[in-house]
């Protein structure tokens, strides 16, 4: 018996994964300190490579997005492949433990 949140469906998961996304633009412009950053990144922006973030941006990114999108990110799940776009790490935040 399924006693957390129930599964979302493809079209609910995608809808989602889209949210977070958008999100996650705007939590990058924040951390870079760039106005107007959002608007330029794109699905398919490399995190570690187009948007350069250094290690403490990153442990910041990192605890912004489990605070704004009240998820518990998996660290040892974490793949670096996932940083590779935004619609990867997108979709890896999407199966994440939602908090209350």
């Amino acid at each position: 018996m399924n006693r957390g949140k129930p599964m979302l469906s493809q079209s609910e998961t995608s809808k989602w994964t889209d949210e977070i996304t958008e999100q996650l633009k705007i939590l990058l412009e924040e951390v870079k300190g760039i106005p107007g950053l959002a608007k330029e990144l794109t699905a398919s922006t490399d995190i570690v490579n187009d948007v350069q973030l250094d290690s403490i941006e990153m442990i910041n990114f990192m605890l912004k997005i489990e605070e704004s999108l009240k998820v518990e990110i998996d660290f040892e799940q974490l793949d670096f492949s996932y940083l590779q776009s935004l619609s990867a790490f997108a979709d890896f935040l999407s199966r994440m433990k939602r908090l209350a």
